[in-house]
């Protein structure tokens, strides 16, 4: 039963694109190595609440069908809102969330897409053969500083 006091009876949350949330990440560590403020915590989020129902018609909207879904009863302690409130990383990190709910959505189907197995899935060949050629460069590099 949707029975939340919100605009279509649903739960609001704070849906951040992952990209979103990496650069946030990115951006709060090279403000505490720059800064060095101590602790220092901000809340990475878009500020806008999204009801599961903005959530399922985005997601629809990002597959291109009607999805179904089932309403059900609330779960113990669920709360109506749990919405970020990013205005301090805006403001001492001069950053905030660009993507919108529905490019979310669409990147996320775009990963599901390419990527059937998710992560049960080998990595691409090249990236890993990069990987393994810059490991081995940099512990080369280590191993001769090492015998200075």
């Amino acid at each position: 039963m949707a029975d939340y006091a919100s605009k279509d009876g649903t739960a609001i949350r704070d849906y951040i694109h992952i990209l979103d949330l990496a650069e946030g990440h990115l951006v709060a560590l090279n403000h505490l190595r720059q800064e060095h403020p101590g602790v220092r915590a901000w809340n990475l989020g878009t500020g806008l609440g999204s009801t599961v129902y903005d959530m399922i018609k985005a997601f629809s909207h990002a597959v291109g069908r009607d999805l179904p879904y089932q309403v059900v009863g609330r779960r113990q302690g669920d709360v109506l809102n749990l919405t970020a409130n990013p205005s301090r990383a805006n403001e001492e990190l001069d950053w905030s969330a660009k993507h919108t709910l529905v490019d979310a959505c669409e990147d996320l189907w775009r990963w599901t897409e390419n990527n059937p197995q998710g992560y049960r899935q080998d990595a691409p060949k090249d990236f890993v053969d990069k990987i393994v050629s810059a490991r081995e460069a940099r512990s080369k590099k280590d191993s001769k500083m090492v015998q200075l």
